[in-house]
Order: C-alpha cells, then structure tokens, then sequence
C-alpha cells in the first residue's frame, strides 16, 4: 500500500472572530546566537512500507530509542476505501499498520534491526496519535498507541500496551481503557519512583462537556497500581498531551488544549500536588480566542528546566489571519501564571502548524515545528532560547523536503539532540532523522 497526502490534509481554514492580542513581538535573533550545525539526513524504517510518526525518546543506559508507525502486509477489508489516506481525517478508514521500534548505541549512527511491537493485525494510529515510549530505571521498555474502535472510528478508540518481556521480545499488547472504544491520544512517562503514569483523551462520558482527562498508574512489571481515573474534562478531542514531574513525582504537570461552549480553543495547565491522584482548576496559558468547530490536531508541548520554570509552545490561529503562529511562554511561579505569549514563528499560510520543545541541561529550550516554505511545502524550522529568557537563535529550516515534512520529535541527552520527522511525497512517506552536538 502507498500513503495518500495532500496539501488538505493538514489544512484548517480560518474563522475569524473580533478581538485583539497582547503579545510580546515576535522575537529577532540575538547577535552571536548560533544556528544548530546539523548532521547529514538518514532514515529510519523499511523504506518500502511507508514509515511514519516517529517519537524519540534515551533510555536510562543511554540508547536512543525510536518507535513509529509502518505499513502491514495485511490488505484492507473487504469493501473498505483502497487508498492509503492514512491523515485523512478521524472518520476516513485506518490502514492496517505495525508499530516498530529500533536503538541505537552511537547516537543515530546506526540502530537494530527494528522489531514489530504488536502482535495481532491493528490499524496502529499515527498522527499525533503515534506510539510513544517509556522506560523503568532497569531499562524496560513500554509502549502505547491507540487503534481504531471495533466499527473502525478512529474518535471511539482503545489504548493498547506493551512491554519488553525479558526475552528480548514484547508481550503481547493489552487494552488498557475500561470502558471499550473510548480513549485515544496517549501519552506515557516514567515517575521518578519508577512506577509508569499513563494518560489519554477519553470520551465514556459525552456530556454535558466534552472529552474527558484519564490518568492509571502500573508498576515496572506492567501491573496496574488504579484503575482508569478521571481527573479533568472539557478536552478538545485530538490534541496531544504533555506531563511533567517536580518534587520528586508529588507534584505533576500536565497541559492540554480545551474547548468551551462557544468552541474557543485555548491551552491549560493542570497541577497535582499528591502524585497525580487529583488536580487542581486548570490554569489558563494564553487567552488566544481560537474559535474553530473542528479540533486542530496540534497540542502544546511541555517542558520545565533546573529553576522549576515551566516551558510551553503550541499553535494557534487566534482571532485573526495575523495572528496564527507558533507561539512560546513561562510560568516562573509553578505553574500558577503565565508570562504573556511571544510569537516564535508566524504561520505564512492558513495552515495548521505542529511543534515541539526539549529542555537542556544548561536550560536552553529547543523549539521544532512546521510551517509553509516558499514553495508552499510544509519545512521542520528550529530555533532556541537560551537559559537568560532573552536570547533568540535565528529561525533555522532543518528539512529540504521536496514533498511535505511535519510533526518533528526531538530527544536531547547531555550535548547530543535528535530530530525525526515524517515526510510525504505523492503517495509515499517515510521517517528522516539528524543528529547535532549542542551546548558547545
């Protein structure tokens, strides 16, 4: 099978309400601040099976693990749509797909052969739906993705699980929402006690507001330590998650994007203060006044540095044609308030754009996203902001894609940072991957 793109396929027009922004400028690169001196491009995957959706993420022994999305042999059933169209929207039919993943000891250098992670034929979800992983202290790997519900809607989904079994193979996956056909967008972290906290978008409940936030703890054997949970609700359907962990794991971070009544689309953040068993209100990042009746498909990234500051990027259209870009603030007070968002990058088409960040360990924040190069193709740009909150690196294009590239995953350990994204040319795709020293 082949993968169907076009340029619709990350395409959401503008509805314009009135309103104004308070900004911070867009910021200009410092003087002396330097643009990351990437490596040469290499591949991750079977070239012939479409590869797609990569998340990147060390492993306590320092492997760099990557997991994504491939095409099954498995035909689609009998009767279903014959195009790939894998992005085509929540309710356009799920292609069969395997999710994979691969280490590698040198940085990127080379990887293992890649290993299949599920078990049975599954239409494993991509987008910002893909699998992602975790690691217990010991090294074990757990992975998550979501797969279609049993009429095939992507909006009615499961969880499903697996780990390393010891044998140098993965258990056979598991579903992990109680309540069948119901959650999907997951998300795993490991707790610095070494247990797992999972979360996903959950919809058992369809009113009186939308989705809901569910949370459930395991242990490093892969034992349940709760049951599915609900800690939040009024979620946008399909917006990815990000969790983060202060105090030792008593208090945890979580941000999401929300939908009112009105279908306003602004970021939150969530704050638990006993290890994730409750959260407080959520607190709003930025009031963008995003008012869209469908869900965007891009959520907000989350990251917090030495200091305990918290680090948020995401998208927004706003109010206004000029207001839509990828845009950056801080809370220096625990999540409590947030700085006044600074435009990091403006949209150059009315496009969705994605994004990302990591925090180093010096507390630079690396910022990757997508946006329309000249040509009118989707680009993976770049820039950081160093630890003084001040200094801007220029806006750097990493991908030269002759089709389109998005959905950047960035993983960063000591000096050596990570980039994966997917690119689409006609019908195909396939995952491109580099590597930079940084800190230097």
């Amino acid at each position: 099978m082949k993968l169907r793109f076009t340029h619709s396929w990350f395409a959401i027009y503008f509805v314009l309400v009135f309103g104004c922004s308070a900004d911070l400028p867009a910021p200009s690169p410092t003087q002396g601040a330097k643009s990351l001196n990437f490596g040469a491009e290499r591949r991750l995957g079977n070239g012939e099976k479409n590869p797609s959706t990569p998340f990147l993420r060390y492993s306590p022994d320092g492997r760099l693990v990557a997991v994504w999305t491939e095409d099954h042999d498995t035909p689609w059933p009998q009767g279903s749509h014959t195009g790939h169209q894998r992005m085509g929207g929540d309710r356009a039919p799920s292609p069969m797909r395997n999710a994979m993943i691969a280490w590698s000891k040198d940085g990127g250098e080379s990887w293992s052969a890649p290993k299949r992670l599920n078990h049975t034929v599954e239409a494993v979800q991509g987008e910002e739906n893909g699998p992602k992983v975790a690691f217990t202290p010991d090294n074990k790997a757990f992975v998550v993705w979501s797969i279609p519900g049993v009429k095939g809607d992507k909006t009615r989904a499961n969880i499903r699980l697996a780990m390393e079994d010891g044998k140098g193979g993965f258990t056979a996956a598991r579903t992990l929402n109680e309540v069948q056909d119901a959650g999907r967008f997951p998300i795993i972290e490991t707790m610095p006690d070494g247990n797992l906290l999972l979360a996903w978008i959950d919809r058992r409940i369809d009113g009186p507001k939308p989705r809901q936030l569910y949370l459930m703890k395991i242990d490093s054997r892969g034992q349940a330590l709760t049951k599915n949970y609900q800690v939040g609700q009024g979620l946008c359907e399909c917006c990815k998650l990000g969790i983060n962990f202060a105090d030792g794991g008593r208090t945890v971070y979580m941000v999401d994007r929300e939908v009112d009544a009105n279908k306003i689309r602004n970021h939150v953040l969530r704050k638990s203060l006993d290890g994730g068993a409750s959260f407080g209100a959520p607190v709003e990042i930025s009031n963008d006044g995003w008012q869209v009746p469908s869900c965007p498909h891009s959520g907000p990234s989350l990251g917090r540095d030495r200091r305990g500051h918290l680090h948020v990027s995401w998208f927004t259209q706003g109010r206004s044609e000029q207001e839509a870009g990828i845009y950056y603030s801080m809370s220096t007070d625990g999540g409590k308030s947030f700085a006044p968002r600074t435009l990091i990058h403006r949209n150059t088409a009315p496009e969705t754009l994605y994004n990302n960040l990591v925090v180093g360990a010096d507390d630079t924040i690396y910022f990757a996203w997508s946006n329309l190069d000249t040509n009118s193709r989707s680009q993976i740009y770049m820039r950081t902001l160093a630890a003084n909150g001040r200094t801007w690196s220029p806006i750097q294009q990493i991908s030269n894609s002759k089709g389109n590239a998005s959905r950047a995953a960035l993983a960063l350990k000591n000096n050596q940072l990570q980039i994966a994204w997917t690119e689409t040319d006609g019908e195909d795709s396939r995952v491109v991957f580099r590597s930079v020293t940084v800190g230097q």
